[in-house]
């Protein structure tokens, strides 16, 4: 069977083994309404017609199932009600809120003909929608505009579910995710839609810039039970709805503003009154071009940091303290042979300063000097001044002054203190609406969002915030663009049909530290201490653009309502990925016997070789001997193109029963490794993609560990 019969296949298979109750699309809700007599008897011969309040748009029915009229993929919005029929007076719901993805049910009761009613019914959502498989929530504009949240980034306002909580991977850096969590499922498992078009990042699984928290309207979230049209995630899903304008005009100005001048001063600060101003403020209004017909609405908003990045690295002198090892060097003055050294190291060799053993002395020499030369090059890039003051590895070259030292090396006290960091995002939407007729209606929104950040730290690789230095730090820059269009058609009296393109683009680049020379130089990890030099997951360069296409038909047939659609994504992206690039390498301790020579180091009494302490992470790095080194090769550039095409359908039948049929995996064209298709897993959902990568890159991974004595950077 070939490709096209499967797929056709495919179709057929979930039209006709998919049962299931449906969530009423990603960017719109369902309205039921129950009509009855004073007797409680149904009604099937009225005439049920909903208003949307702000902007006039209107649906209207007279099919239904024994007394419920079911208006589907209504936009969200607030609604009147009207409900006529011939013998009963005519009857009015106002303020009935219909959000994002909601199945609502409304009772109405008609009173015998005579004097027309207004039947006061809460516009309040049902706590338990009992036909309802998926399990939701929805945050309205009420909650959005007056919860307090930090960085004005609602889709936070999640975490007021139960089931979701906050990732903890940075929503900066080179692999931000989602930042939330539903029901422990990693935070790149989640699909974010912005009226009903996809946000995601597909790159990394993460969000695309979207638009101002002024311009959101309300969004839903589903933790678990979404339908096929959601077949892209395992975790969760948020589907967000931007504002449109009404026959009013509204508008709002707004700002925040934290100062170092007015705020308390963060407690891991390692100065008094370190710099610290945010500024966060915009405008959004929206009202009619034309009333009852078409309208708009734009929203902007800026964000504006100058913030101190705390640091460390220097804290406790690196484990060292200073030591006169003059008594050594006899006829020496005292304090002549300045050396730092650890605590350990100067405790064992203070044992031997009043009355040096002269057996012992000329071992005590070259030990000060091994112990004072690594702390030496290592803090301030030389020996002590005793020993000359020049740099120099003393594991590789005993001869200061003609030493090679790499000018790559970059000394601790150069690494300490904080570093400025700083973010500039701007957040453009401007969104049209119009009603061509009370059947059909389109919507246009475009929105924009560039944004540079600095001084960046990243957590990757043990990395550990606090000592990491101003040179580990990274900057990011992305300009995100995105264009939806949507059309809805109501075709005949149960018919709602709605067409979506998007084109989106996101360009994003992820540099090391261009600042400081530093920066560019290798990575240099020292757990418990500092951690600087190029950032590891630096430099990345990469364009997405997505084309979409989705078209979903809805009708309502009796007792049940019957859903349709397709989804087609179009996805390239051209990448730079780049992984340990620079070159990592990493100290930890070193045994005594491991840096001593073997030689000297057997002639010692069994006593002294017992008790000699251990050479530091800082002095291993004073001697040039790392642990090991990490280096990515090879060519990281790649491009694909990705093919994703969905054929949810759904039937919601009185009962709300649900099954679903889980359609065959296609067979992938071609080389196996080139190309793969996929079926959905959710529902009745198939999906394929098809990648193809110009270039391989490979990693090569090289451990290098001795124990003797190895130069830093020497080749």
């Amino acid at each position: 069977m070939n490709l096209k019969l499967k797929f056709a296949a495919a179709v057929v298979g979930s039209l006709l083994c998919s049962i299931l109750a449906f969530g009423q699309g990603s960017a719109s809700g369902d309205l039921h309404v129950i009509v009855k007599d004073p007797k409680g008897s149904v009604i099937t011969s009225a005439t049920v017609t909903a208003r949307e309040q702000a902007k006039g748009f209107m649906r209207s029915t007279t099919q239904n199932a024994e007394g419920e009229y079911r208006l589907v993929s209504l936009p969200p919005g607030m609604y009147t009600v009207t409900v006529e029929a011939a013998g009963f007076a005519k009857a009015e719901a106002r303020d009935q809120a219909v959000t994002v993805g909601q199945m609502k049910e409304l009772p109405i009761i008609l009173s015998l003909s005579g004097v027309e009613t207004v039947v006061n019914v809460s516009s309040e959502a049902d706590l338990v929608e009992t036909t309802r498989s998926s399990t939701t929530n929805t945050i309205d504009q009420r909650r959005i505009d007056n919860l307090p949240i930090n960085g004005r980034n609602y889709i936070n306002f999640a975490q007021t579910d139960s089931k979701v909580v906050r990732d903890n991977a940075p929503n900066t850096g080179a692999a931000p995710t989602s930042g939330l969590n539903f029901g422990g499922q990693r935070a790149r498992s989640n699909l974010v839609n912005v009226d009903g078009a996809d946000a995601t990042d597909n790159s990394i699984n993460g969000v695309r810039s979207t638009v101002s928290q002024e311009a959101v309207q309300e969004f839903q979230i589903i933790t678990n039970g979404y339908d096929a049209e959601y077949g892209r995630a395992s975790g969760g899903v948020v589907n967000i709805i931007t504002r449109s304008g009404s026959n009013e005009f509204h508008g709002d100005v707004f700002g925040y503003l934290r100062n170092r001048n007015f705020q308390a001063v963060n407690p891991f600060s390692t100065v008094k009154n370190p710099a610290y101003t945010r500024v966060q403020g915009g405008t959004a209004f929206g009202g009619p071009i034309k009333k009852d017909k078409t309208y708009y609405y734009f929203s902007y908003e800026i964000t504006r940091r100058h913030e101190t990045g705390f640091s460390s690295i220097g804290q406790g002198n690196f484990g060292l303290t200073n030591f006169d090892a003059s008594p050594f060097f006899a006829p020496a003055p005292a304090g002549s042979f300045e050396i730092m050294a650890t605590p350990q190291q100067a405790g064992f060799l203070s044992q031997f300063t009043g009355a040096p053993p002269p057996p012992l002395i000329p071992f005590l020499q070259s030990y000060s000097q091994l112990v004072g030369a690594s702390s030496g090059m290592a803090v301030n890039g030389k020996w002590p001044i005793a020993m000359g003051g020049l740099p120099g590895f003393i594991s590789s070259c005993q001869a200061p002054g003609t030493c090679f030292v790499p000018a790559s090396f970059q000394t601790l006290a150069s690494q300490e203190g904080n570093f400025p960091v700083f973010e500039g995002t701007s957040l453009y939407s401007l969104r049209f609406d119009h009603n061509i007729s009370d059947r059909h209606r389109i919507m246009l929104r475009g929105n924009v969002s560039p944004s540079t950040v600095t001084g960046i730290e990243v957590g990757g690789q043990d990395q550990p915030f606090g000592q990491n230095a101003y040179s580990r730090t990274s900057q990011q820059t992305y300009r995100d663009a995105a264009g939806t269009f949507q059309d809805t058609l109501t075709i005949g009296n149960n018919k709602v049909n709605e067409f979506r393109f998007q084109y989106a683009r996101r360009g994003l680049s992820y540099f090391y530290n261009t600042k400081i020379p530093g920066g560019a130089a290798p990575a240099v990890n020292i757990p418990g201490f500092a951690y600087f030099g190029r950032e590891p997951y630096s430099y990345i360069q990469r364009t997405e653009q997505r084309y979409q296409f989705s078209d979903n038909l809805s009708w309502t047939a009796g007792a049940h309502d019957i859903k349709i659609g397709g989804d087609f994504n179009y996805l390239g992206l051209d990448a730079i990925f780049t992984v340990n690039y620079g070159g990592v390498y990493d100290f930890g301790g070193l045994k005594a016997n491991e840096v001593i020579p073997a030689a000297e180091f057997a002639l010692l009494p069994p006593a002294i070789r017992n008790g000699l302490p251990d050479f530091s992470a800082v002095q291993t790095y004073g001697l040039g001997i790392p642990g090991d080194f990490i280096q990515g090769l090879g060519s990281p550039k790649e491009s694909w193109r990705a093919l994703r095409r969905g054929i949810p359908a759904q039937v919601q039948g009185a009962s709300g029963a649900r099954a679903a049929c889980v359609q065959p995996a296609g067979t992938a064209e071609g080389h196996p490794d080139r190309h793969q298709q996929h079926s959905a897993a959710r529902g009745a959902g198939l999906r394929s993609q098809r990648r193809r990568q110009d270039r391989h890159p490979r990693f090569v991974r090289d451990l290098l560990r001795s124990p003797a004595a190895w130069p830093l950077f020497s080749g």
